[in-house]
């Protein structure tokens, strides 16, 4: 498996002075919202010999499980996962006793990784999609051409023709 990635041109200021440079970033071709309860259900009904059915149960109760216990002031972890939490934030006040229930909120929520998941997935490979399927084709350069062609080569495992070969019909 392997995580597409799109090439794009973005501003480096690090240096001080303003320089474009390009970058690696995630594809916009992922479809919007990703995978949703149901195909997770169904994908992990073939790898457990559950129900689809009771596992989408079970998704759903777990989003509202977790939202009650994290309304209570719980932290909620799911073993080999990750931990969600909420982060709390009042405006400052003078006097302690100004700091009332009703001026406290929370001000996010957040999930962090469990530290042996995110290793893991930090080992996943990243894939170029060719730079055709993104870029005008004004845009490609050469060597942008060389790299898709090589890429192709490599994915597909494709032994391009030599130039000097005259090919038959």
């Amino acid at each position: 498996m392997s995580i597409p990635y799109v090439v794009r041109k973005k501003a480096d200021l690090s240096s001080g002075e303003r320089k474009e440079l390009w970058y690696g970033v995630p594809s916009k071709m992922q479809q919007r919202g990703g995978v949703k309860n149901k195909e997770l259900a169904v994908r992990m009904a073939k790898m457990t010999g559950f129900h689809r059915g009771q596992i989408e149960g079970i998704l759903s109760e777990l989003v509202e499980s977790i939202q009650d216990l994290l309304s209570s002031g719980h932290s909620v972890t799911i073993e080999g996962l990750g931990t969600f939490q909420t982060a709390l934030t009042s405006q400052g006040y003078e006097l302690p006793e100004l700091v009332t229930p009703g001026k406290v909120s929370i001000s996010r929520v957040y999930f962090v990784a469990n530290s042996k998941f995110s290793k893991e997935l930090k080992k996943t490979k990243c894939t170029r999609i060719p730079f055709k399927y993104y870029m005008p084709e004004s845009m490609l350069t050469k060597n942008m051409k060389k790299a898709d062609r090589e890429l192709e080569q490599t994915e597909y495992d494709i032994e391009e023709p030599e130039m000097d070969e005259e090919v038959q019909e």
